[in-house]
């Protein structure tokens, strides 16, 4: 059987049973989530199983992409080494909620394995939870399974996906794959070692576990089903490892032939199956918005995609080899997910980007690497520093684990405990530089709760009702006049800050309360979402506000006026950079605000030439000028995507998508627009920039900001017209020309500075201080910079060809120092780098430098002679 073969078996046999087929989640979790990937096919139906949101459907079944490298679900150190670990699996999944229970899911689990699959059911044995003896009826009563092959286990038998959330006892099936893959004599049942592989898992779900550790009822039980395809292929071909499916094989076969390598043939298949696997996982975390970085996932990705290059090095393979495999990755995953033949091109990009970056990391960092592993070796317990580990991560882009891997192939281990310890202090670093922007609230704090935006429909104003109120981030009864807290409403026009776009302003009046008098009225700063509900933020500025009042809500017109413009011009600056660049770019990010917008693409060729630049704004402003109405409809996800319209990898999409049309730009996209491009009047590129490897990104404006910009750069040239006697159009010209005359009195003042320093560097050298064979020459000069100081010391030392020559400039409050040193006293043990450290704490600062010349400063000039008196003391004496 083939991996498309199981994918369609499964789903028509869940559909033929009343199952809604539903698209699986993205590999990047909902921003709430608790883990860095989706980990598990249940994991986008937490908020269903906490009651928090409606089903989709009484019945549901997935084919759901996860990936496990971190936490509790990791099986990174046994990928491609056994025949059942990888960091990147798709899980089968049926649900139930509240609908049926045990007893049909079990039949159901069942058939599957024993018709669909055709698994022999004398190597069929299931494990269930020590205390369900309603489970354990139901397998051996109805199924009729000898209880002598059902086995309980309490923790083995009770799924958790972390520290909190859904939870509960579980049943699992589990293959006997024969005693020649037994760990030992005692791998006789489940759970005890490899021979029993673990194909199917049944979860009943019906506790919530809190942050304290109690497990809560949930509003209804469920069935949560997770079933690997990967194991279950095997089992069902008769494979011993999931590493002989097509899903691997062709992966395998797809790699280079293995040139130079000492590694054995077994450790080569190994390392095959590594780089096979981390493919799968690079290939869709690209397709789901994840790139590689230095932080969270970007780095997970970056790890995977460097253990894999290195792999490849280590059999041989060539540069670039990994970005290669892309085409064969999406064969492969292309019958299950279509959507990876879109992202081919750019997921060829993003590995042949980082390809190039590790390229330059090795180059860097290998030498620094292989030291360290020297060194270590020859110490008692061959422990490679934390620090050093530390500086290979900080400096050279060195994953941890990859140091550790690298080290371990020599027999090498690393002080992760002080590296851990050098990475918080770093993290608490950069905790204590970032400003929380607002209050954290804790989900668990408030009644579940969803608020319904009204701004597409009803415009800027709507009627609503105050249904929770925090003060310093906690639920209270009441806001009073001056109190600084959030108003959550049933119903709102607020846009909350969503996909780039920053939040509404403006003023909430109440209307009516049963229960205190008089007018109230709330300024919103800012509007946020706290889970599902729109959260105001702001004060009381008048009156009392309590839950249930009925209130009128407003937002600031030219507020909401000037951000949908910008809104837009970011629709339309993403169409004129794929027609001017071409379609690779891709959007990385965006913020949009009152008065400009900031767009982050993908684009690895580097800065945007003039004539690009050029080029992107006329195309904008073209589409502004063509003045086409903005037309949005609301279209099921397939529908949506055949329209063409643009949409972001990575995002977690509903059902129903919102698709924003402005003329040759369609994007999906749930912000505020205009009504017409021609609403934004002008558009402005004010600067493009990198910020980070193969990112670039345009800050912009349109609207009022776009004149007032452009009323601005007009006065400065005006301004500097009248003062330089030009034309508009000669300034460059003039401005090229007073940059030749400062170049040139630049060299001719360097000149003089020179003569006048062969000058004085004779009177210096006759005042020379003598010992011997010693000569010293110091001196303090005023109105004298480090530039000065190198010419003078130059000069001198032309002319005492031996002999050390000390000078201490003071020049707008500070000092500089400079340090020469002959050839011949250098031999002789003097350093004019140790010279200058002598000194420097003597004028409050620091210094150093090479044995024949070093340099430094400080800020106390009062302390200038005596610094250069101990200079003099330590050569002379």
């Amino acid at each position: 059987m083939k991996s498309q073969e199981l994918r369609r078996a499964w789903i028509d046999f869940w559909v033929g049973r009343g199952h809604k087929l539903l698209a699986p989640a993205s590999l990047v979790p909902h921003e709430m989530s608790t883990t860095l990937f989706t980990i598990a096919g249940m994991e986008q139906f937490v908020p269903v199983f906490l009651g928090e949101q409606p089903a989709p459907a009484p019945r549901v079944v997935t084919v759901q992409r996860c990936l496990r490298v971190a936490g509790a679900k990791s099986d990174i150190e046994s990928v491609g080494r056994t025949g059942r670990h990888g960091t990147f699996l798709e899980m089968l999944g049926n649900f139930s909620f509240g609908d049926y229970y045990k007893r049909e899911a079990i039949a159901w689990a069942w058939e599957f394995v024993t018709q669909v699959l055709r698994l022999d059911p004398a190597r069929l044995y299931v494990t269930v939870h020590t205390d369900d003896d309603e489970a354990a009826r139901i397998w051996s009563g109805e199924v009729g399974l000898d209880p002598a092959r059902i086995t309980r286990f309490d923790e083995d038998n009770f799924w958790t996906m972390g520290a909190t959330g859904p939870c509960g006892p579980c049943t699992e099936i589990f293959y006997d794959t024969g005693a020649e893959h037994a760990s030992g004599s005692g791998d006789l049942g489940p759970n005890l070692g490899d021979r029993y592989v673990e194909i199917w898992n049944v979860v009943f779900q019906q506790y919530n576990r809190t942050a304290d550790g109690t497990l809560e009822d949930l509003p209804r039980k469920s069935i949560d089903t997770g079933a690997g395809l990967e194991r279950m292929l095997a089992v069902r071909n008769g494979f011993a490892s999931m590493y002989q499916t097509d899903l691997f094989t062709d992966l395998v076969a797809a790699q280079p032939p293995i040139g130079h390598t000492t590694l054995e043939p077994r450790e080569q298949r190994a390392r095959q199956n590594i780089i096979a696997d981390h493919l799968r996982s690079a290939t869709f975390l690209i397709n789901d918005g994840v790139y590689p970085s230095n932080t969270d996932r970007g780095f997970v990705l970056r790890f995977l995609i460097r253990r894999a290059i290195r792999n490849g090095r280590l059999l041989g393979y060539p540069d670039g080899f990994f970005s290669e495999l892309v085409p064969a990755a999406v064969k492969s995953l292309e019958p299950g997910y279509p959507e990876l033949g879109e992202s081919a091109a750019r997921i060829t990009t993003a590995l042949r980007q980082e390809e190039r970056t590790f390229d330059r990391t090795l180059e860097r960092g290998m030498t620094m690497l292989e030291r360290v592993i020297d060194e270590a070796i020859e110490r008692p317990g061959r422990v490679i520093g934390g620090e050093e580990a530390f500086l290979l991560h900080d400096t050279f882009g060195f994953p941890l684990e990859l140091t550790r891997e690298i080290a371990g192939e020599r027999g090498a281990v690393v002080d992760t405990v002080a590296f851990d310890r050098l990475m918080e202090e770093q993290r608490e670093r950069a905790r204590r530089d970032a400003s929380a922007k607002r209050e954290v609230v804790a989900l668990t704090d408030l009644p579940a709760m969803r608020s319904g935006f009204t701004g597409y429909d009803e415009g800027l104003e709507a009627d609503g009702e105050v249904v929770a109120l925090l003060k310093d981030g906690k639920p209270v009864a009441s806001l009073s006049q001056g109190d600084e807290g959030v108003l959550i409403l049933d119903r709102t026009p607020f846009y909350a800050e969503r996909g780039g776009q920053i939040g509404d302003r403006g003023r909430i009046l109440r209307t009516s309360t049963g229960s205190v008098q008089g007018s109230a009225l709330f300024d919103v700063r800012d509007t946020q979402y706290i889970g599902e509900a729109i959260a105001h933020y702001g004060s009381v500025v008048e009156g009392e506000f309590a839950a249930g009042d009925r209130v009128r809500a407003g937002v600031f017109e030219s507020w909401r006026r000037e951000i949908r413009r910008h809104h837009t011009s970011a629709h339309l600056l993403q169409r004129a950079l794929k027609e001017v660049l071409g379609d690779e770019v891709n959007q990385a990010g965006s913020w949009v605000g009152i008065a400009r917008m900031r767009f982050d693409f993908r684009w690895p060729q580097g800065a945007l030439t003039p004539e690009q630049r050029r080029a992107v704004a006329h195309r904008v402003n073209e589409m502004i000028r063509d003045d086409a109405h903005l037309v949005t409809r609301v279209l099921p996800l397939e529908e949506a995507r055949n329209t063409g319209a643009i949409w972001m990898a990575g995002e977690k999409y509903g059902d129903m998508i919102r698709v924003v049309q402005a003329g040759p730009s369609i994007e999906f996209c749930g912000g505020t627009h205009s009504h017409s491009t021609g609403e934004l009047g002008m558009f402005v590129i004010l600067s493009e920039s990198s910020i980070g490897s193969g990112i670039r990104r345009i800050e912009s404006c349109v609207s009022a900001a776009a004149e007032e910009h452009t009323g601005k750069q007009s006065d400065l040239i005006g301004t500097l017209s009248a003062s330089m006697s030009a034309a508009p159009d000669e300034l460059l010209e003039r401005f090229e020309k007073m940059q030749r005359d400062v170049k040139d009195l630049q060299t001719a003042l360097g000149q003089l500075k020179a003569r006048m320093a062969a000058v004085d560097a004779a009177s210096y050298v006759e005042n020379a201080q003598r010992n011997g064979d010693r000569a010293f020459v110091g001196a303090v000069v005023r109105e004298a910079d480090g530039e000065a100081l190198r010419h003078l010391s130059s000069a001198i030392r032309h002319r005492l060809p031996s002999g050390v020559v000390a000078l201490a400039g003071i020049d707008n409050g500070t000092v500089s120092l400079v340090v020469s040193t002959s050839d011949d006293l250098v031999k002789a043990g003097l350093h004019s780098g140790n010279l200058v450290k002598l000194a420097a704490p003597l004028v409050g600062g620091k210094g150093g430098g090479q044995a024949a010349m070093a340099q430094g400063g400080g800020t106390r000039t009062d302390g200038a002679q005596a610094a250069l008196d101990a200079i003099r003391d330590a050569v002379l004496t």
